[in-house]
């Protein structure tokens, strides 16, 4: 029995990927547990496993002496001569656990005490892993579907984006290879121990740090990003090189960026605008693909703002359900109010939607 349990201890280590150590510590954890109700309670109890030689003996030690007084470390001589037969008074005994009690009591108790610490060891392998990717993407194989909420496969245990972190339009199949943001990473659980979104605008801003080297490499930066998530997403973005234009090298070469991130996002709209410390033109920048005639600062500290658009893009200006000058209030932080022909057209801004 011990000779094929130390074998397993190996063989399972090495799948798991887990030190032996953890595997022997549950061992001796369970012949301790077991020795203790075969031996009086309290008994000075001694388990050892010769890994080398893939033998495994747990006994307890008593003296050996004419009238016991403590019966967990003394044994009377003719009690001894069962265990030893050539006990003598003064002479210290082993008193071995049966083999069969060995075998049959501690097998089960050991796996029990194993797979604790195995899982209790993974979870930690995990968790030491992944925490340090806190905030970064990852990718990952969708496993399975459970209560909408999607279950990804990872080189080593699993993630779960929950429906609420996924984005309207986020559909997938079992097998299909997915990125996501790491929002958590837990210390353990019954689940998965990480939390992954789509929904958030980290989410956006890490796909733009994968497919655009400026960004990543700290040239072009993203001041702000305001989403719809499915539907649409402005990004402002500005360049610490003045020999680099921020927007395009976030769109790239026939557009091949954008719609690289576009298509991560499942046909979610992007619209990148330059940032500018100058809040007029910011806003007009904002209002794309809405052209803006004039852009008239009403209210600083309220920061309401008046925008004088052409006939053609007062539609786009707004947006489907005015969800274009909904976005460019929210990265701007100006409260935005459309004119055309300087005719008040509305607070779009502020439309429920």
């Amino acid at each position: 029995m011990a000779e094929e349990l130390l074998k397993s201890i190996q063989q399972l280590s090495k799948e798991r990927g887990i030190s032996p150590d953890i595997f022997y510590s549950a061992i001796e954890e369970a012949l301790y547990t077991v020795a203790d109700k075969y031996f009086d309670h309290g008994a000075d109890i001694q388990v050892e496993i010769a890994k080398d030689k893939g033998e495994i003996q747990v006994y307890c030690t008593k003296l050996v002496v004419k009238d016991v007084e403590d019966p967990l470390l003394e044994i009377c001589w003719k009690e001894a001569l069962k265990y030893d037969s050539k006990a003598r008074e003064g002479d210290e005994i082993k008193i071995f656990l049966p083999g069969e009690t060995l075998g049959r009591v501690a097998a089960q108790t050991a796996k029990q005490i194993i797979m604790h610490k195995v899982f209790k060891a993974e979870q930690q392998k995990i968790y030491s892993k992944y925490l340090p990717l806190t905030g970064t993407l990852l990718s990952g194989e969708v496993s399975r579907i459970e209560k909408n909420n999607v279950i990804i496969s990872l080189d080593i245990g699993e993630a779960i984006i929950p429906s609420k972190e996924l984005s309207p339009r986020d559909t997938f199949k079992r097998g299909e290879i997915i990125k996501f943001y790491i929002k958590r990473v837990f210390p353990e659980g019954k689940g998965p121990l990480i939390l992954g979104s789509r929904y958030m605008n980290d989410f956006v801003a890490e796909l733009l740090k994968i497919e655009v080297p400026e960004v990543a490499e700290g040239i072009v930066k993203i001041f702000c990003i305001s989403r719809e998530p499915g539907i649409k997403t402005k990004v402002a973005v500005y360049s610490v090189d003045k020999t680099v234009d921020p927007v395009g090298a976030i769109v790239g070469m026939n557009g091949n960026r954008v719609l690289s991130i576009t298509k991560e996002l499942r046909g979610e709209r992007i619209d990148v605008i330059a940032w500018s410390n100058t809040p007029e033109r910011f806003i007009a920048s904002a209002l794309t693909p809405g052209e803006a005639v004039k852009v008239k600062i009403i209210d600083p500290v309220e920061s309401r703002a008046e925008v004088t658009v052409t006939d053609e893009s007062l539609s786009s200006a707004i947006g489907k359900k005015g969800i274009n000058i909904k976005l460019a209030s929210k990265l701007t932080k100006w409260n935005i109010q459309l004119t055309n022909r300087m005719e008040t057209r509305g607070d779009y801004s502020q439309k429920k939607l």
